[in-house]
């Protein structure tokens, strides 16, 4: 299985949490989606906490998560995302916590039959013999082989690289190409990136010490 990770790009993903939504469990929630993504294979970017009177909370995390350039937008529940999958799968792949599911990005260039996903369940075996037969395709290009490679990590017959496709790419001197490069960034240019991320992580903050302080909050 060697040669197949070699072709596995490690995936990215943005957590996406509402303070509006989960409330006081809003903190659980974040670390709840922090963890189902490590356990999928993804390396999380950044957990993304929209301003609690934000007019639309999904419309900010998209435009977060395109700036970012992930491949996924992980949420605890469908209620976290408006139960409006379809609205992030235009261009990401959905994870859910609970219940734990994967809805994959509706892209039509990603619509060739033979790399398609499949409409059951993987085993184990053919999860591998899809690796195989895969082995030149780019899991961030091909569902069938993203959806094996997902499935042999979660029975841990893979563990996923430490380094990412990039860093590995840097360390050989060959250039670094993302299909997720060529998202659209959704109007966030990097300098509001970086005010909104350094807003965040105030809101953060911020509720995190409300939750402390408030009355019967422990436990």
């Amino acid at each position: 299985m060697g040669s197949d990770e070699e072709n596995v790009a490690t995936p990215t993903a943005a957590c996406l949490v509402r303070s509006d939504v989960s409330g006081l469990e809003t903190p659980r929630n974040a670390i709840l989606a922090q963890d189902h993504a490590a356990e999928l294979g993804y390396i999380c970017l950044y957990t993304v906490r929209p301003p609690a009177h934000h007019p639309d909370p999904i419309g900010y995390g998209l435009g977060i998560a395109a700036g970012l350039g992930v491949d996924a937008i992980v949420a605890y529940d469908l209620d976290t995302i408006d139960n409006m999958p379809s609205r992030i799968c235009e261009s990401f792949i959905l994870e859910t916590v609970r219940p734990p599911n994967t809805w994959p990005v509706a892209l039509p260039s990603l619509a060739d039959r033979e790399h398609a996903y499949l409409d059951h369940p993987l085993t184990v075996v053919e999860a591998q013999r899809i690796m195989q037969q895969h082995i030149g395709c780019r899991a961030d290009s091909c569902r069938r082989k993203s959806s094996a490679y997902r499935c042999l990590v979660r029975e841990g017959k893979i563990v996923p690289p430490v380094e990412t496709l990039r860093e590995r790419a840097a360390a050989r001197g060959i250039p670094y190409w993302s299909s997720a490069a060529s998202l659209p960034p959704s109007g966030v240019d990097i300098q509001m990136l970086i005010a909104v991320l350094d807003g965040l992580a105030a809101d953060a903050e911020e509720h995190v010490s409300s939750v402390r302080l408030s009355p019967g909050s422990e436990g």
